[in-house]
């Protein structure tokens, strides 16, 4: 991350006035991708030690605290890390607690997590620096799992350069070299893919043909993927699962 205080500026400002909501409209298209990464994240948090990495306001501790994990979420953000803690002190939710803290230097001893999470967090970061880190805090049993943006797809790093004032300089949508980086600090690598053809959707996101066109298309994405492997880092987000964190 080469200009942290600017990270946190926008983001401050973001979670202050909402302005990324705009295009908030793209992300209904997005359930079964999330339904996935829910999937991974919440199976069996009871009694797990979970690190939300980029917790922004909060995101998913509050699920996972209600659900008995104990929670730890950091953010660059001041803004993000206040609501996220006057939120969990309103729910009672005593198991999440929120930090400030730089994603890249994580002051929490080795070895500390069973599972981290985060969500388009990882392609504002130093990567090399970050899986070192993830991997580092996890125990050696834990997993990482992420949600992060590709950037091979043409059409959408067109609109990436046409909204710059929807994202911060150092965003670096991921390339398939990054996702090759993390096996140098996992064992386990898993990448599984989502919305090449989903964007169509979108036509009817106002009626009730949206979510059965999402879903065929979705199911259209897949059978894409495995027929043709390459292809699917064309599509817009992946979700991540690293485990058999490698001490380096």
């Amino acid at each position: 991350m080469a200009d942290k205080l600017a990270e946190a500026r926008f983001f401050d400002e973001d979670y202050s006035t909402g302005k990324r909501l705009v295009v908030g409209h793209v992300y209904s298209i997005i359930q079964n991708r999330n339904d996935c990464y829910e999937n991974l994240i919440f199976k069996d948090p009871a009694g797990q030690r979970v690190l939300e990495y980029g917790c922004g306001t909060g995101s998913r501790s509050f699920e996972l605290a209600r659900r008995g994990a104990e929670v730890v979420g950091i953010d660059i953000s001041p803004v993000g890390v206040a609501r996220a803690t006057e939120r969990a002190a309103n729910e009672g939710l005593k198991k999440a607690s929120f930090e400030v803290m730089d994603a890249e230097n994580m002051t929490f001893p080795d070895d500390s997590f069973d599972l981290v999470i985060g969500e388009g967090i990882l392609h504002h970061l130093d990567l090399e620096k970050s899986y070192r880190e993830v991997s580092r805090v996890l125990k050696p049993t834990g997993r990482a799992v992420f949600q992060e943006p590709l950037g091979h797809n043409p059409a959408i790093e067109i609109f990436r350069r046409l909204t710059p004032s929807l994202r911060t300089k150092d965003e670096h949508p991921l390339h398939r070299s990054d996702l090759k980086m993390a096996e140098r600090y996992f064992a386990d690598v898993k990448v599984t893919c989502f919305h090449l053809t989903s964007f169509p959707a979108l036509v009817f996101r106002r009626t009730r043909l949206f979510r059965p066109t999402v879903d065929a298309l979705d199911r259209l994405d897949a059978a894409i993927f495995r027929l043709v492997p390459p292809a699917r880092y064309l599509a817009w987000y992946a979700v991540i699962v690293l485990a058999n964190p490698r001490k380096i």
